[in-house]
């Protein structure tokens, strides 16, 4: 194969790969979203309500943090397929 036909198949693959993040990421955070349930946070002294509810917190923040992680590696991979398909301009030297 020459050279255009990888670049092709490079940039289609690029896109599908950073579409199927991002779909992703979104399908994660609706079925989340709606099926979230409200941590019951009990203890037998303050301590240990805190740190019920420290270990909850934490658990939403991990899973916001992949959940970001994933839509930012489907962005760089969008934004370089996009750029491959751009015709290539070159510069007048001056």
């Amino acid at each position: 194969m020459d050279a255009s036909k990888w670049k092709t198949i490079i940039t289609i693959l690029l896109l599908i790969l950073g579409m199927v993040f991002i779909i992703t990421a979104a399908v994660i955070a609706y079925v989340s979203f709606y099926g979230y349930k409200v941590p019951v946070v009990q203890g037998a002294s303050v301590e240990d309500v805190i740190t019920s509810l420290i270990n909850a917190l934490v658990d939403i923040a991990v899973k916001l943090g992949f959940l970001g992680l994933t839509v930012w590696a489907g962005s760089i991979l969008l934004k370089h397929g996009i750029s491959l398909i751009k015709p290539e301009t070159h510069r007048e030297e001056k």
